[in-house]
């Protein structure tokens, strides 16, 4: 992250682009310090540590995503720039794959939950964000597989993809079957509609097709045994005697205890991030007016033990406040409207594989961060973040 922001101050006489990024690092930068400021006046409880290590977490998505905005400006003449990045999340997609294999073959995975639950983390210790780097570099690596599959004797060219959806089938968490499902659907949704509108060589989307289809259906096989099935078994299994346990102990004359209201999908949806978002919300209704333009930190405004949500957006407002949120997401957004009117200007080459499944890669990184969380606060998941959304822009201004 260092480098990134040093590479972006040393070109800032020579690109309008690094300047206008170096400024923006500068306002984000006196905006955590006067943030770090009121909170310290501000909170039951400061821990002026764990604060700064929350916010360089935060701040490297940003730093990462103007970097790599302007590196591929930088080295725009390199004709094989596309290929390379494609080539490098397929390697990382590999050696996850390969380590989560190993380590579950030979029985020395690590777990990804403690009790009732079942799943593999690899030699990884955070289940979380191992599900979420992958979910956003599947669909990456499914369009080398489809771009580099010219015949049937190239399917080997798909082992880097169903290692890397082996993987996140045995996370057992949903965003890994979820990924895993969203990406097989748009892959042959792409396949079929440029198929259709002779966007590309038939033979090669006819063999590409049809072993995305047969994978699609192995997929609905197999899923009474992946582990987010049993996963989620356990999860209602524990929510009805959590039920039958308040209904057995209820007291007609204790006085109700004020509780959110979550139906038992939403429950299961957000693995009871809805509690601790139920919570955030007290400590933002009662939080200082500074608290809530500048934010309340990491863990809010805390008795005891600091706990984040765990759903990105949520973390950053009441963290940061409406402003910090704002300031936060500006690159993004600036990035984000770039893409947007460019793909209006073409829009069926939406539908192609290549911009399809990189838009998925995209649409995934940013509803796993509101879903589950463990995106803009993990640096090893933004960066993939950053440079899935930095590689189409870029492709869409030179195309």
């Amino acid at each position: 992250m260092v480098l990134s922001a040093l590479f972006l101050i040393v070109n800032y006489k020579e690109s309008k682009y690094a300047k206008y990024a170096t400024l923006y690092l500068l306002v984000w930068g006196a905006f955590l310090l006067f943030h770090l400021l009121v909170n310290h006046f501000s909170k039951p409880n400061f821990y002026l540590i764990e604060e700064i290590k929350f916010l360089v977490k935060l701040s490297y998505f940003n730093v990462i995503l103007l970097n790599f905005g302007f590196m591929f400006k930088y080295f725009s003449k390199d004709l094989q720039l596309k290929r390379r990045f494609i080539q490098g999340i397929v390697i990382s997609t590999s050696i996850i794959g390969m380590v989560m294999f190993i380590s579950i073959v030979t029985n020395t995975s690590l777990k990804s939950y403690e009790y009732t639950k079942t799943g593999f983390t690899g030699w990884f210790f955070a289940g979380n964000e191992l599900s979420g780097l992958l979910a956003i570099i599947l669909p990456i690596t499914l369009y080398f597989a489809i771009m580099m599959t010219k015949e049937i004797k190239h399917l080997y060219l798909w082992i880097p993809f169903m290692l890397g959806g082996y993987s996140l089938l045995m996370i057992g968490t949903k965003v890994g079957y979820g990924a895993v499902v969203i990406t097989l659907g748009i892959g042959l949704a792409s396949i079929l509609i440029s198929f259709f509108l002779k966007k590309g060589e038939r033979k090669l989307l006819k063999v590409n097709g049809a072993f995305t289809a047969v994978l699609l259906i192995i997929l609905g096989i197999i899923t009474p045994i992946v582990p987010v099935f049993q996963n989620t078994y356990a999860h209602i299994e524990l929510l009805d005697t959590k039920e039958k346990e308040q209904q057995e102990n209820i007291d007609p004359e204790e006085e109700e205890v004020d509780e959110p209201e979550t139906s038992r999908i939403e429950n299961i949806m957000l693995s009871s991030r809805d509690l601790y978002l139920y919570q955030y919300e007290q400590y933002y209704l009662e939080a200082p007016v500074g608290q809530k333009i500048i934010g309340m930190g990491y863990g809010g405004n805390f008795e005891k033990t600091p706990k984040m949500i765990e759903m990105d957006y949520s973390d950053i407002f009441y963290s940061m406040g409406l402003i910090g949120a704002i300031l936060y997401f500006l690159p993004m957004l600036y990035f984000g409207f770039n893409v947007i009117k460019r793909l209006m200007q073409r829009f069926s080459a939406v539908f192609t594989p290549h911009n399809a499944l990189i838009i998925s890669s995209i649409f995934l990184g940013l509803g796993i961060a509101h879903f589950a969380g463990h995106v803009f606060t993990s640096p090893g998941v933004s960066i993939y973040l950053a440079i899935a959304i930095t590689y189409l822009h870029h492709h869409l201004e030179t195309t």
